[in-house]
């Protein structure tokens, strides 16, 4: 399927896409372009194609055999930090399966197994989300896919695909993370790969006659074999592996270069933040003293999950440790600065399926300019004075004794401990706190509705709750992690206006696994109510059937 990117990269004039337009406009060309996309689509033609481009490769001295896959089972994983879908498809195309007996380095006897199977070039397709994803077809020989009931044979043929395709594609698939689509047997619609192979197994260039139009013509396949072109694919990648291991190697790094086994370490990024004011664009020696940054910004992705619940987040001065079980991810992250862990703030973003963190820098300590006079700037008398001066003035009689300016409130100590340490007088950066939905459940009965907020080590005393109308609710807590970093989540929850809740009577109960929040109904409401609206404020977009 084409992506969106395709048809971005048009580069159309006003006129050609004038005349598309009046085109689609003609019932007549309409008609025409039916019939041309039900030709195409037609499996005879399709079949009638296939023969002539195999005898066209014919006179070129190679066979070719057209691998149409069928169905059998999908795996949904992530490939070089993309959403992606491994088809498991069988053709008779494909060479069976064969074994010998071998030992093992340990003293094993088993059977040594070869799995024939070929690859098909990815491609792009959507996911539910209507979301551009990656589709790869792998395809082996229908009895390979029978012998695959058994769980461990199974595996092999898996574990076989996903080798297969980061040694040919040179990608990373992630293994940690993979999961089989119930009642998915392909993503997308089959795509038809070539095999090609030399009659003579020796490399012959046919000669073209320059006055022979077709020999001369552009064809869409070279002089080179799949078995020639996956050797030379190989040795690219090989190469391309080296590279980037020399390279690896020579990078300094502050996290750990392997998750530990069993979890994978997320892409993330960190974005220094600061504010801006016009006292740094002064032109003078402490105009800029430091480029510390106030906020650090850190976006962990997690495209497997679907909220925040079952990730465990904890902040400490200079470390983030982020840890889920299902799916399984870890990240062991060394901050740039040291952060005050106890006012960050995070957010779970459902469309990105990314976590943002943000968390104040501490700030450091600024060093004393060196002030007039002192060593390397000039003195007093290095400057030549500006006017003459002035002859003293006489006492004026009538003039009120001046008064001495009053000094700053504040102890002598609390003085000199200010003037020691400038930091101390910078104001702390406290981010705005954003909150999160969280992921629930809700139920009624003729008198209650109830949301089941699922949402671990919620703390009691966090818990505040507000009724902007009679009909609306909105209820603020947080959940506190292993390291005490803290996740804020809001419910806001509007029934339509007939719908009345008793604000008295409502009660939030927290366990260590979820919140439960109960809503009483007004006596001339008890009856079963068919909308709500929920989201994380007041602009609520989800709507729900009860």
């Amino acid at each position: 399927m084409a992506s969106k990117k395709t048809f971005e990269d048009l580069d159309l004039s006003q006129e050609e896409l004038k005349r598309i337009e009046n085109a689609l406009k003609d019932e007549k060309f309409r008609k025409m372009f039916v019939e041309y996309a039900e030709e195409i689509s037609d499996p005879a033609n399709r079949k009638r194609y296939e023969e002539e481009i195999a005898m066209m490769e014919q006179d070129r001295g190679m066979d070719v055999q057209f691998v149409n896959p069928k169905p059998g089972h999908v795996l949904k994983t992530i490939i070089d930090g993309q959403k992606a879908f491994i088809n498991i498809c069988t053709s008779d195309k494909m060479g069976q399966p064969t074994s010998k007996k071998s030992v093992s380095e340990t003293g094993v006897k088993g059977l040594m197994w070869q799995l024939p199977h070929s690859f098909s070039p990815p491609r792009e397709d959507y996911d539910k989300a209507k979301k551009i994803c990656m589709v790869y077809d792998v395809v082996f020989h229908p009895d390979t896919y029978t012998m695959a009931r058994n769980p461990k044979f199974l595996k092999l043929v898996e574990d076989t695909a996903i080798e297969g395709i980061e040694k040919q594609l040179g990608v990373k698939v992630d293994k940690n993370n993979i999961r089989r689509p119930k009642n998915l047997k392909y993503k997308g619609s089959p795509v038809a790969t070539v095999i090609r192979t030399r009659k003579d197994q020796q490399k012959k260039e046919s000669k073209k006659d320059e006055n022979d139009i077709l020999s001369n013509m552009p064809y869409p396949y070279g002089s080179e074999t799949t078995a020639e072109l996956t050797e030379k694919r190989a040795k690219e990648m090989e190469k391309k592996a080296k590279d980037e291991a020399n390279k690896a190697s020579k990078t300094k790094t502050t996290v750990a270069k392997k998750a530990e086994e069993g979890f994978t370490m997320p892409k993330y990024s960190i974005i220094h933040r600061s504010d801006m004011d016009i006292q740094e664009f002064r032109n003078a020696p402490d105009s800029r003293p430091s480029t510390r940054p106030k906020v650090l910004v850190v976006t962990i992705d997690l495209p497997l999950c679907n909220s925040a619940t079952g990730v465990d987040l904890d902040i400490f001065e200079d470390k983030l440790s982020l840890k889920s079980e299902k799916p399984p991810y870890k990240l062991d992250l060394k901050l740039p600065y040291a952060v005050d862990d106890e006012n960050g703030s995070a957010k779970f973003d459902k469309s990105k399926k990314c976590l943002i963190v943000t968390l104040p820098v501490v700030p450091g300590i600024t060093p004393d300019l060196p002030k007039y006079g002192e060593k390397g700037q000039e003195t007093q008398q290095d400057v030549p004075p500006l006017i003459e001066e002035l002859p003293p003035l006489e006492a004026a009689t009538d003039l009120p004794p001046l008064e001495d300016i009053d000094e700053p409130s504040g102890s002598a100590d609390e003085k000199s401990e200010k003037d020691d340490h400038p930091e101390c007088t910078e104001k702390k950066v406290k981010p705005q706190i954003s909150y999160s939905l969280p992921e629930y459940d809700f139920n009624q009965d003729s008198e209650t509705v109830t949301f089941i907020c699922h949402v671990r080590n919620v703390k009691d005393d966090s818990v505040s709750r507000s009724f902007p109308s009679p009909s609306s609710a909105e209820v603020k807590f947080l959940s506190i992690g292993s390291g005490g970093f803290p996740m804020h989540y809001c419910l806001f929850v509007a029934f339509d206006a007939d719908c009345r809740i008793v604000p008295e009577h409502t009660t939030i109960d927290a366990s260590e696994k979820n919140l439960t929040i109960t809503f009483l109904k007004e006596k001339d409401c008890r009856v079963q109510w068919n909308k709500v609206y929920i989201g994380a404020d007041s602009k609520a977009n989800e709507v729900g059937v009860i």
